[in-house]
């Protein structure tokens, strides 16, 4: 396993593994408001008293909307590096790796549409949804979960297609 082997295979690990971690902290983070509702400290439950516990979960649920906004946009721009650079890798490695070229542009291609299309769209959606109430369900409830779905599948392709050429690169050496 040559230098620009192992730099490539550097490259995709730590794309896919920014993807799990992105995925982990996303997830998390409106958990994390409600066990802070349900174990609040004693002097978070007397500051946020005026405001009542319903109000309390509406703005820490914006607040934890706001870091999964500013998460996704940054995974973007990070993927979109990551894509890039690995590509010029592949591209003067000699000889050159066709299907890996092939997998690695695909997979550009799910980011540029997930960070350009998709992401704006979910933030779009997802501000003007922060403050509405929640019962009943407000009519672009479902769109904006539609729109999530396709974000988490298309990132799961990408991250399938990463797997397997990462798996390919491992045994072909």
């Amino acid at each position: 396993m040559g230098p620009t082997h192992l730099i490539a295979v550097a490259i995709l690990s730590v794309w896919l593994a920014a993807t799990l971690f992105v995925w982990f902290a996303a997830t998390r983070t409106f958990s994390t408001v409600e066990r802070i509702l349900r174990k609040a400290n004693p002097q978070f439950v007397e500051t946020s008293k005026p405001l009542g516990e319903d109000q309390t979960r509406v703005l820490l649920r914006y607040l934890a909307s706001e870091i999964n906004r500013a998460y996704f946009w940054w995974y973007g721009v990070a993927q979109i590096l990551l894509a890039a650079l690995l590509l010029l890798l592949l591209w003067r490695q000699t000889p050159r790796d066709a299907i890996a070229l092939a997998v690695v542009w695909t997979m550009l291609g799910l980011v540029l549409v997930l960070t350009l299309v998709v992401t704006p769209l979910v933030v779009s959606l997802g501000q003007r949804l922060d403050f509405v109430p929640r019962t009943p369900p407000p009519p672009l409830l479902s769109r904006f979960w539609a729109l999530h779905g396709a974000f988490t599948g298309l990132d799961g392709v990408k991250l399938l297609a990463g797997l397997g050429l990462l798996v390919r690169w491992i045994l072909a050496r």
